[in-house]
């Protein structure tokens, strides 16, 4: 099955080549950006905000190219393609990175880094955040930024909500590729199944699934609180990404070019890290006055939800990372609960 899907990925990515055939930019004043969720997601707008400061800081001579919405790969071949320098920025959740590198995962296990100040203090750690970078720069993928998403929750096109880790036995549920996504629901007696971003909103629809869990400004901008009304702020996960580049193309940048690109990163991670809570609390709210009825669990329903996946701790957590790196994660995150 490796090799089968191994195959998969690279026919996908050389059939995005053959659509975009300028995609490899040769030539060091063009970098293609390919975002994996819509324009008006909190992602698609951090990365527009990147590109207007990198106009503003290089002007003509800098070209950034954001292509929204899965227009050329989606999360299950971006990674790949940015190996092969097709594309030249991408930020994928860290759960979507398990594909390549697997240790990655265990940063985004369910409640255990609940908020964003531990998500800043374990990317920031020597031990865990830093040497789990590190190796990515070997694969050829360079690290440049920590972006914020939200806290995942789940919505359901039933009439009852998901309350209750029992609720979600049995439900049809879409996730991203990644362990922590996939175990985690499979844990609880759900079905969880992964699919490409760009087609959850027809698979709901249509009833292949009964329920998704983006984070809020996700499933604004997908237009999916219009086919499924019951939203249940679970916050399973606090969900972030690793914004990375081609690392043998970022070196090979003339140093004034690298150097703009590295301010305008910084500036946009700074936008990104200020503008989160609100950009998800307008999503709620927008969402909320169009008929979307949005539960906030009490602290039992959520202490429940917290028990019923902690054994991934101990055992996926482990197998990934080994026991010192989750104690100091396990660590970080109770000094932030």
């Amino acid at each position: 099955m490796k090799r089968s899907l191994s195959t998969l990925a690279a026919a996908a990515v050389a059939f995005g080549l053959a659509l975009h055939p300028g995609a490899p930019a040769e030539a060091q004043n063009r970098a293609v950006v390919n975002n994996d969720t819509g324009a008006t997601s909190l992602k698609g707008q951090t990365w527009d905000h990147f590109r207007t400061l990198v106009g503003e800081k290089l002007g003509d001579s800098f070209t950034v190219d954001v292509l929204h919405g899965e227009a050329l790969y989606n999360q299950m071949t971006m990674i790949d393609a940015l190996q092969l320098n097709a594309i030249q920025f991408i930020a994928p959740v860290v759960g979507v990175y398990s594909s390549t590198f697997p240790k990655m995962t265990a940063l985004v296990l369910p409640y255990l880094l609940p908020s964003p100040e531990a998500i800043r203090e374990a990317m920031e750690h020597p031990d865990v955040g830093g040497a789990l970078l590190e190796d990515l720069r070997r694969l050829d993928i360079e690290p440049v930024a920590v972006w914020l998403n939200g806290p995942r929750d789940i919505g359901t096109t039933a009439e009852n909500p998901i309350l209750w880790p029992d609720d979600v036995r049995g439900v049809r549920i879409r996730v991203p590729p990644g362990r922590n996504y996939v175990d985690a629901f499979e844990i609880l007696g759900a079905n969880p199944t992964t699919m490409a971003w760009g087609e959850v909103p027809t698979a709901l629809r249509q009833g292949v699934i009964d329920a998704v869990e983006p984070v809020p400004n996700a499933w604004l901008s997908s237009g999916l609180y219009e086919i499924a009304r019951q939203y249940s702020q679970t916050g399973y996960i606090w969900d972030f990404y690793v914004v990375a580049t081609n690392k043998t193309w970022w070196e090979g940048l003339d140093p004034v070019v690298r150097q703009a690109l590295e301010e305008a990163m910084e500036e946009t991670t700074e936008w990104n890290w200020t503008n989160t809570e609100r950009v998800n609390q307008e999503a709620l709210d927008k969402m909320a006055a169009a008929g979307t009825v949005i539960h906030d669990l009490t602290d039992e329903q959520r202490q429940a939800w917290a028990d019923a996946v902690r054994p991934l701790w101990d055992t996926l957590g482990v197998e990934l990372v080994g026991q010192e790196t989750m104690n100091l994660l396990i660590e970080i995150g109770d000094r932030h609960r």
